[in-house]
C-alpha cells in the first residue's frame, strides 16, 4: 500500500514563539509544516516548493498578511489560504478576502480546535478541488480525442460519443458532488457555530425550516427562498468573532458593555460572508436580521421597509428560538411563551404578516416540538433507521447529516468512537422510520410469510 502523502502547510509570522507554536501544532497533527519569518522569505519558499495549505499573520514589517498572501495567490494559486489577525484588523480581512481570495481567517489567539477545524476543512476543500479539476481535464482530453477522430469509421464516433456521455455524465456528478460538499460544509460550520454560542445542538434547523416555510408562503422566488435558508444558517457566523466570555452568556445575562460588544456579530457576519462570490445578499440578510420595525434594533437602527424582508423572517423565527430558551429574556422561557411574545411584539418588533405566518408554522410544527423523533442510544440502534437531525458529539462534533439512513458500518464505526472518546452518542432517529421496521418485522413474522410446510 501506497505511503499517505502528508499535507504541507507554509506559516509565516514575524515572531519567532507564534511561529514554532504553529509549527509544532502541526506536527503534532502529522501535517508537514515549513516556516518564514517574513512575507518576503514566503514568497521565496514558494518559488521553489508546492504547498497545500499557506497560513499567515495579518501585521508584519514591511509586506503586511493581506500583501503577502495577495503576491502568494500568483507563485501559487493552487494554495488555499488562511488569515491569522487580530480583532481590529476587519478592514485589512475584507481586503485580503477580496484581493488574496482567502479561504478564512481567525482570531488571534487562536482556538487549537477551531485552527484545526479550519486547516483540515481547508485540505478537504483543496482535495476536492483537485479532484474537479481532474475530472474538467479529463473531459477536455476526451473532447480532444473526438475531434481528432471526427472523419473516422461510424462505429468509431458511436464508441467516443458514448465515452463523451459518460465523460459529462462525470460533471454533472462532478457538481453533485460540489453542491453536496456545500451543503455538507454549511453543516459543518453551523455545527462549529452552535459548538461555539452555547446553545442548542441542531437549533440552526428550526430557524431555516420555519423561515424557509414563510418565504415560500410570501410567494418569494426560488433563488430569495434559497438565499433566506442559506441567511438562517449562517446568521450567527459573526459571533465566532466574539470573546468566548460573550459568546456563551445569555443576551439577557450582558451587561451593558458586554451587549454593545455583542452587537457587532452581525456587522462581523456581513464583513465575512459579503467577499464571498455568491453570497452579497446573504450577507446582508446577516447583518440586518435583528432589526426591528420600530428602530430599535440593531445594528443600523433600520424601521419597516429598509429591512429587506429575508432579514425580518429570520429576525422572527431566531427571536423565537432565544425565547423558548431563555436566552431574550429572563421572564420567558418555553415555546408557549415564546409564541405569545412574538404575537404581542407583532408590528412593533415584528412584520404582522410574518408574526401570522410564523403562528401557523408554529401550530402546524411546533406545538409538538420535536415528537416527530426518538433520542435513542447505540444498543437501540438498528440498521435503516434514519437520523431525524444532525448527529452531534457531546464535544459538538457534527458525525452524520440529518436524512442519513444508518447502515452497519455506521454502526460499527461510531461503536469504536464511544470506546474510543469513552462517552456515549444519543441518535435522533425519525419515529417514522422505526415504525416502518416494526411493520415490517411484523409482516415477516406473519402466518402467510412463514415457511410452508
Amino acid at each position: 500500500m501506497a505511503e499517505k502523502i502528508r499535507p504541507k502547510i507554509l506559516l509565516v509570522d514575524d515572531e519567532k514563539s507564534i511561529l514554532d507554536a504553529l509549527y509544532r501544532f502541526c506536527r503534532q497533527r502529522k501535517w508537514e509544516a515549513f516556516r518564514a519569518n517574513s512575507g518576503a522569505e514566503g514568497l521565496e519558499f514558494l518559488e521553489s516548493t508546492t504547498v497545500d495549505i499557506i497560513v499567515s499573520d495579518m501585521r508584519m514589517p514591511n509586506m503586511d498578511g493581506a500583501e503577502f498572501l495577495s503576491k502568494a495567490r500568483d507563485k501559487a494559486p493552487d494554495a488555499v489560504r488562511i488569515l491569522l489577525t487580530g480583532y481590529a484588523d476587519m478592514e485589512a480581512v475584507i481586503s485580503a478576502v477580496n484581493h488574496a481570495k482567502i479561504y478564512n481567517y481567525l482570531n488571534k489567539p487562536w482556538d487549537d480546535n477551531m485552527l484545526e477545524s479550519v486547516i483540515t476543512s481547508a485540505l478537504d476543500f483543496k482535495q476536492k478541488e483537485d479532484e474537479r479539476l481532474r475530472l474538467l481535464d479529463e473531459v477536455a482530453e476526451k473532447n480532444k480525442e473526438l475531434a481528432d477522430l471526427n472523419g473516422s469509421l461510424e462505429t468509431k464516433v458511436k464508441e467516443r460519443t458514448k465515452e463523451l456521455q459518460q465523460a459529462l455524465q462525470g460533471i454533472q456528478e462532478s457538481n453533485k458532488k460540489i453542491s453536496k460538499n456545500f451543503r455538507e460544509s454549511l453543516a459543518l460550520i453551523t455545527s462549529v457555530i452552535e459548538m461555539q454560542d452555547g446553545s442548542k445542538a441542531n437549533y440552526t434547523e428550526m430557524i431555516a425550516n420555519a423561515s424557509v416555510d414563510i418565504a415560500k408562503s410570501l410567494e418569494l422566488s426560488p433563488k430569495e427562498v434559497e438565499q433566506i435558508r442559506i441567511a438562517a444558517q449562517l446568521h450567527n457566523i459573526g459571533k465566532l468573532s466574539l470573546p468566548e466570555s460573550i459568546r456563551k452568556k445569555p443576551m439577557n445575562n450582558l451587561n451593558r458593555t458586554e451587549l454593545e460588544v455583542f452587537r457587532t456579530h452581525t456587522i462581523q457576519g456581513e464583513a465575512v460572508l459579503s467577499g464571498m462570490t455568491g453570497l452579497k445578499t446573504v450577507s446582508k440578510l446577516v447583518r440586518s436580521h435583528q432589526e426591528y420595525m420600530n428602530g430599535k434594533g440593531f445594528p443600523d437602527k433600520f424601521r419597516d421597509d429598509l429591512i429587506p424582508i429575508g432579514a425580518k423572517i429570520i429576525c422572527v423565527t431566531s427571536d423565537f428560538q432565544k425565547l423558548e430558551s431563555n436566552l431574550l429574556l429572563k421572564e420567558i422561557s418555553g415555546p408557549e411563551e415564546a409564541i405569545e411574545y412574538i404575537k404581542s411584539m407583532s408590528g412593533k418588533h415584528y412584520d404582522a404578516r410574518i408574526v401570522e405566518l410564523f403562528e401557523q408554522y408554529y401550530n402546524e410544527h411546533l406545538q409538538d416540538y420535536r415528537s416527530y423523533l426518538s433520542r435513542l442510544s447505540l444498543k437501540d440502534i438498528k440498521e435503516g433507521m434514519i437520523l431525524a437531525e444532525n448527529l452531534i458529539s457531546s464535544t459538538g462534533l457534527m458525525l452524520l447529516t440529518k436524512d442519513t439512513p444508518i447502515t452497519q458500518e455506521h454502526i460499527n464505526q461510531l461503536s469504536t468512537y464511544e470506546t474510543d472518546i469513552g462517552g456515549e452518542l444519543i441518535f435522533p432517529i425519525l419515529n417514522s422510520s422505526i415504525d416502518m421496521m416494526k411493520k415490517s418485522d411484523e409482516e415477516g413474522e406473519s402466518p402467510e410469510n412463514g415457511n410452508q410446510t
